[in-house]
């Protein structure tokens, strides 16, 4: 594997890209507080992550319906990627795209941005069990980790464990951790730390989790039963983290996705299709904090994670007020599934800096920028917009703001759960596009 030498010296590569068809995409985070739930998405809205589920990586994986760019349509080749390469002071790079690192050269985004925070991305296991394809690339752009699926709840809960220990698991659903292990060992190979995503979630949170047989049938149970199971969920999670793999998970998403206006009830709190509303009430996402803070150890942040961030700022911290006043919160994930019409420069950071200002931490925790339409100065566009996020959160932390990561939902276009948008960094070979030397910073891209 190539190894991706950039620097932000680089001749003007992106204006010699051609175009590359595109189906119709949707917008993103820029659509508000709208209906999102899976199968009945409105058009103008991509916010939500209820259709970030395994079927959606598979599909990717298998290479399916794939539209990256290829070569000589958006994507910056390797070779073209290794004759940019450049020291900080402006020495060249390799241009083979596969010079080792020199000293003074900048390897990747890890190593571009190591004095404001760490760069993560979200990985399927498809990628570790293919991981000859990609870990060049993940080791020389990347030090966190985000599980896309396997850390969600109806991953780590064994419904027939559960189911055959009644008495016993009433109120402590059993859990396995087999499926988030290529995480795991392939973080700890490479001394990278992993964001915990996620651990209270309307979707992906089976319905037998909620019932009082442990069956999709079943009778729901009571609110003091499931705050029961909620603090026993979260208390094995965390401390089979804590007791196996200490230090190894630095940031957990404690809550995803509890505020929208659109699906919500007269406060905006979630309610359509969320058994935790139905089962404990419209405080659900008040005690998952309070039992996380109560099991979390030290190093673990506890972050409340959610979509369109910057048009619900005030929603967010209405509702978190209390349990931030109790010391029970640390940050604020701001998803950042974005589009290239989205005001990124402006509307985006000044969302940002409003949590900082109330006291949070931010992390852009699942960044990525879809494109619609076809051509050249689409990719071009997004690597502009690319380039402004990555400056725009950098600069934020350089006047002491607590920006304390970034990471890319996703390592390629074809396992994007947006892949008919394009909406990461590298196309399905693999080869960085302009979104690529944008995040870079590349003097190739012109500054929004």
């Amino acid at each position: 594997m190539r190894r991706w030498i950039l620097a932000v010296t680089a001749a003007a590569l992106l204006f010699s890209f051609g175009a590359c068809g595109r189906q119709e995409g949707k917008d993103s985070e820029s659509g508000g507080n709208t209906q999102m739930e899976e199968g009945n998405k409105p058009e103008d809205s991509l916010a939500s992550e209820d259709r970030d589920t395994e079927n959606g990586s598979g599909a990717g994986a298998e290479g399916a319906g794939t539209n990256g760019a290829s070569e000589g349509e958006g994507a910056v080749t390797g070779t073209e990627a290794g004759a940019a390469g450049a020291s900080k002071d402006g020495g060249e790079g390799s241009g083979d795209g596969s010079a080792s690192a020199e000293e003074g050269q900048v390897t990747g985004l890890a190593q571009l941005y190591e004095e404001n925070f760490p760069i993560g991305v979200a990985l399927p296991n498809y990628v570790f069990s293919h991981i000859e394809e990609y870990e060049q690339v993940i080791v020389d752009n990347f030090n966190s980790i985000t599980c896309e699926n396997e850390m969600k709840p109806d991953s780590l809960l064994d419904k027939k464990a559960s189911q055959a220990d009644l008495e016993n698991t009433y109120l402590r659903a059993a859990v396995h951790f087999d499926n988030c292990m290529p995480a795991v060992e392939f973080a700890l190979k490479h001394d990278m730390k992993i964001r915990f995503h996620t651990l209270v979630w309307h979707s992906q949170t089976p319905k037998w989790f909620f019932t009082e047989d442990y069956t999709d049938n079943g009778e729901l149970v009571d609110r003091e039963t499931m705050l029961t199971r909620m603090e026993n969920y979260i208390a094995d999670v965390l401390g089979y983290f804590q007791e196996n793999y200490p230090g190894l998970i630095y940031a957990v998403d404690v809550v995803n996705e509890a505020f929208d206006v659109g699906n919500g009830d007269e406060n905006g709190v979630r309610m359509k299709d969320n058994r935790w509303y139905d089962t404990v009430g419209d405080d659900y996402y008040y005690h998952a904090f309070v039992f996380a803070r109560r099991y979390a150890s030290e190093d673990m942040k506890l972050f409340y994670n959610d979509y369109g961030c910057m048009h619900k700022t005030k929603l967010i911290l209405d509702h978190l007020k209390q349990a931030k006043e109790e010391g029970l919160i640390d940050g604020i994930g701001m998803q950042s599934h974005l589009s290239v019409t989205d005001d990124i420069r402006f509307t985006f950071m000044l969302a940002a800096k409003e949590f900082c200002e109330e006291g949070y931490e931010v992390q852009a925790t699942e960044l990525d920028i879809g494109v619609k339409e076809s051509g050249k100065g689409s990719f071009r566009t997004q690597g502009s917009k690319y380039k402004s996020f990555f400056r725009g959160m950098q600069n934020l932390q350089e006047e002491g703001w607590p920006i304390t990561n970034v990471t890319v939902w996703g390592l390629n276009d074809a396992l994007s759960w947006r892949k008919d948008e394009s909406a990461l960094m590298f196309d399905e070979d693999m080869e960085p596009k302009p979104a690529y030397l944008g995040a870079m910073q590349d003097e190739s891209v012109w500054d929004e």
